[in-house]
């Protein structure tokens, strides 16, 4: 059953409820946009090893693989308005708690809770938005989702080359991100689509639903965390000012940004597993092409912009396939298993390319990733039979 078919909405009451979680999640973006490279650039500046910057951008991901299992149990008991508000204010707070961290490990932790609460209205809003999509809109309307979410996480590497990654200010826009997520789902609570659960599916046992939406989830956590965790680093060490290289991960995210619709629609009208083929073997050209490109600002931001595309359309195109291919009250229970898969990409991207930099920062990091995305193609490949 398709997800859009377990609620009738009239077409303006959809609309708004869309609208609610799209806006939300831009507030969503501006608390990952401040936090990722705050933590990197932080890292660097106290002279922590690769290592440790790598466990820094891999924190949240760890979080969420041990906060989801139990989520959709949290969301029956709170409902799915409060369960967005609770997730927000935890995850502000603990952005002003970072302002007041002097250590990596003191940071790594706090950022580890944060990101426990970030989580759950992550997994209602796109739950939410899968159960209100119709079918042959769905993925342009997770684009429109998607695109917020980036719009808010292009936001963020600006706010900090402006107030600059000393005193709260960086802090107090990542809290007040995090805490705008909840706002206008408190102004939507009546829009909220009822949340239906089949106690026999949970968030393991939801992986066989869908095999080909779970491996692109796992192929996007990989691909865009560890870009977007370890991207102004690898500008860094080829020359790259601090400013510069904030700049280079913003064109990223505007990639990201720009490129959605396109690609929902592309996905919405052709076929969504031969578009995933085709993006895998773009990330890994455009990524065996960047080393080349650094020393040429136009095309290193050319290309940048294309990654941004790429990485974010793993992410959208899956999320439309599980929401095409779940029944709606296995919905919750599967994306709970979506975003874990993604956050497991997110755990093994930038651990591995962390590692990888300590002996090589460029090279290491585009060799991990080119390789870990030719052994996803090909278990792509050979999932396809099963859709």
């Amino acid at each position: 059953m398709s997800a859009s078919r377990q609620r009738d909405l009239t077409p303006t009451e959809r609309t708004l409820s869309i609208a609610a979680v799209v806006i939300a999640s831009f507030g969503v973006g501006v608390s990952f946009g401040v936090g990722f490279p705050l933590t990197a650039l932080t890292l660097e500046a106290w002279g922590e090893p690769k290592w440790v910057i790598g466990l820094g951008g891999a924190a949240p991901g760890i979080a969420t693989v041990l906060v989801l299992p139990f989520a959709p149990r949290i969301i029956r008991r709170l409902g799915a308005v409060t369960t967005i508000v609770v997730g927000s204010a935890l995850a502000a707070l603990c952005f002003l708690l970072l302002g007041a961290t002097t250590s990596a490990a003191a940071w790594i932790i706090v950022r580890f809770i944060g990101s426990a609460g970030v989580a759950l209205p992550w997994l209602v809003g796109e739950t939410w938005i899968n159960l209100v999509a119709r079918e042959e809109t769905r993925a342009r309307a997770i684009a429109i989702y998607v695109v917020s979410f980036f719009a808010g996480f292009a936001v963020g590497p600006q706010v900090l080359n402006a107030v600059g990654l000393t005193g709260m200010a960086p802090f107090v826009v990542g809290a007040l991100g995090s805490a705008f997520a909840g706002l206008p789902i408190l102004l939507a609570y009546r829009l909220a689509p009822a949340m239906s659960f089949d106690h026999a599916t949970h968030a393991f046992s939801a992986l066989g639903l869908a095999p080909v939406a779970f491996a692109a989830a796992f192929i996007g956590g990989f691909s865009e965390i560890t870009y977007l965790s370890l991207v102004p680093n690898v500008g860094l060490a080829a020359g790259l000012t601090s400013g510069e290289a904030l700049r280079l991960l913003s064109i990223v995210t505007l990639g990201g940004f720009v490129l959605q619709f396109p690609l929902g629609w592309i996905a919405d009208t052709w076929s969504r597993m031969g578009l995933l083929m085709i993006l895998a073997g773009a990330f890994i050209v455009f990524s065996l092409m960047l080393p080349f490109a650094f020393g040429r600002p136009m095309a290193a931001e050319i290309l940048a912009f294309l990654i941004g595309g790429v990485i974010l359309g793993f992410y959208t195109i899956g999320l439309a396939m599980l929401g095409e291919r779940v029944h709606v009250s296995q919905l919750a229970a599967a994306n709970a298993g979506f975003i874990i898969m993604y956050q497991a990409g997110a755990i093994v991207g930038p651990l591995a390319a962390g590692a990888a930099m300590t002996a090589s920062p460029i090279i290491g990091f585009i060799l991990t990733m080119s390789v870990m995305m030719a052994l996803s193609g090909v278990g792509l490949w050979v999932l396809r039979a099963k859709g």
